[in-house]
């Protein structure tokens, strides 16, 4: 959920910092006084256009940043990781918005794109208003929402990698099935490529040993001279060495073992050195006796590594994968050579994906029509009581396309909403009233509720047009969403407001001739009981409009 907000030089807003707590919190506050200003900075935040117009006059930017309050194992965090903005387990957002420079972006104090900032902000709110940036108007979130509550994740995942086989199948078919004089250059040039890679017949390893020894023959003498130093101070001097001299040592110890028996140990550990020192030095000599090239083998060795960087460069590949690369060139020569063979390889397997991905998705099929259909009823029954008597939801399924294999199945998912009887339904964005679009999406949200995976749900005026009893209905269907998701909602409706588990006051005073947002401010509860007077019409508390607020209050 979202922990805190902080909004600074943001439209008539200062500065504003807010705790936000779980479940359902109401906004309230005059008309006019901004109530929907915390909505909007949020929406920037989480990757809305902005305009510089939003910016306090007077200031060169505004700032808009939260922390979000998140369990260990929720989704976000494999996203954070997966794009190296993961810390610790913390969520935080930032957008600067810069008058005459291109804004900025960061997650966890990190700066990114705003695309990025939007494709995170989907998986955190989701914001519904009375506009067209209400997610639920777009059929992949229908979808998506019709797939949840069925369950449906795994066979997504199945169809979607068939789609990908199929896909990339009829990409080779197609290349297959050009033009025979484009196969005929094709294989003239592989020809070519393969008679130079055969002359020189990379074997697979080949390069790394060349490597080495090229090293070896470059610094020859070097390494002859050096190693041999080293093992004629081991050994093979005649007057001294470090064989002799630990020879020397390891006798005068043992003269003294008599008169010290912990000297044995010690003398031991020479004797093992004189063994080790003179082992060293058989294998140095060995070494540097090996390394002394003739002169043809040093020439030979050299064209060959030329010959390797040579055709490496031509066919733009590293050296020591040219074996591979000629494996490779064969077999597309082979495949060529012999192009109904591979046809024919290849309309099998397109053939086999086809029927595994129409197996997968007749079975998305029948569990999206049988969810579509609980569905269907229980968001009827609840615009019932949402002050659309008679209106009704139908979740619209049709086929796609002919020969047409999606990646997310076979049908198109519409959401589809007759508001009042005798009207033909519509798809839900073309729904006219920003009220009753919101409502319905209230229906939707809380219908969903469990298969719905964003935490944080705002509802920015969704009680725009209803009063009474459906006033009562739409604050009790927020409470009950609260209750598994944390919401936050603008309303004007002191029903509404009174179901909340937390309050927030909007309001707004003028200073120096112009408009400051002064705070957002949690009521305490005399202070809730004041403003729910104030929202149900009294200008002035009195025992009687105070008796009207506590019983809404009161109100299970």
């Amino acid at each position: 959920m979202i922990d805190w907000i902080a909004i600074r030089n943001f439209a008539i807003t200062e500065t504003v910092e807010l705790e936000l707590g779980e479940q359902f919190t109401a906004v309230t506050g005059e008309t006019g006084s901004g109530k929907s200003l915390m909505v909007d900075a949020l929406s920037i935040l989480l990757g809305a256009r902005a305009d510089n117009a939003l910016i306090q006059y007077g200031k060169d930017q505004a700032e808009i940043q939260a922390s979000f309050n998140l369990p260990e194992s929720d989704p976000v965090f494999v996203w954070l990781h997966a794009h190296d903005l993961a810390a610790d387990q913390e969520l935080q957002l930032r957008r600067i918005i810069r008058r005459n420079k291109p804004g900025r972006g960061y997650i966890n104090g990190k700066p990114v794109n705003i695309s990025m900032l939007r494709e995170l902000g989907q998986s955190l709110v989701d914001i519904h208003g009375q506009h067209e940036h209400h997610s639920l108007m777009r059929r992949p979130v229908q979808q998506a929402l019709l797939d949840e509550a069925a369950g449906n994740q795994k066979l997504l995942e199945k169809i979607a990698i068939e789609h990908d086989k199929i896909s990339d199948l009829r990409s080779q078919l197609d290349q297959l099935k050009n033009s025979q004089q484009a196969i005929a250059e094709r294989i003239d040039l592989l020809k070519f490529q393969l008679g130079e890679l055969e002359l020189l017949a990379p074997v697979a390893d080949e390069w790394e040993q060349l490597e080495i020894a090229q090293k070896r023959s470059q610094h020859s003498s070097e390494l002859v001279s050096g190693t041999r130093e080293v093992a004629n101070t081991l050994l093979q001097n005649d007057d001294q060495s470090i064989y002799l001299d630990l020879n020397r040592l390891r006798a005068q110890l043992r003269q003294l073992e008599p008169l010290d028996n912990t000297l044995g140990p010690i003398a031991t550990m020479l004797d093992e050195a004189i063994v080790n020192v003179e082992e060293a030095a058989q294998q140095l000599k060995h070494h540097y006796e090996g390394i002394e090239l003739d002169p043809q083998e040093a020439q030979e060795l050299e064209q060959r590594v030329s010959s390797y960087h040579s055709l490496a460069r031509k066919h733009r590949v590293n050296p020591s994968m040219l074996a591979g690369h000629a494996k490779k060139l064969r077999r597309e020569l082979d495949n060529l050579n012999n192009p109904e063979a591979e046809r024919e390889r290849l309309e099998d397997d397109l053939s086999n994906a086809v029927d595994a991905y129409k197996e997968i998705a007749g079975e998305l099929n029948k569990k999206r029509i049988s969810t579509s259909k609980k569905l269907s009823k229980n968001i009827t029954d609840a615009m019932q009581n949402l002050g659309m008597q008679g209106g009704s939801f139908h979740i619209a399924i049709q086929p796609v396309a002919e020969n047409s294999f999606p990646r997310t199945g076979t049908e198109i998912i519409e959401f589809m909403v007759t508001a009042n009887p005798g009207i033909p339904p519509q798809p839900l964005a073309k729904i006219a009233s920003g009220g009753e679009v919101s409502r319905i999406s209230l229906a939707i949200q809380v219908i969903l509720a469990d298969a719905a995976s964003v935490p944080t749900l705002v509802f920015d005026e969704v009680d725009v047009g209803i009063g009474g009893t459906v006033a009562n209905v739409v604050g009790e269907r927020l409470r009950q969403l609260g209750r598994s998701r944390q919401v936050i909602s603008v309303t004007h409706l002191a029903q509404v407001a009174a179901r909340a588990d937390h309050h927030l006051s909007v309001t707004k005073r003028s200073e120096n001739g112009k408009s400051v947002l002064v705070e957002i401010a949690k009521l305490t509860d005399e202070e809730r009981v004041q403003e729910i007077a104030r929202m149900s019409g009294s200008d002035k508390l009195t025992s009687q409009s105070r008796a009207h607020a506590e019983q809404l209050l009161a109100t299970d």
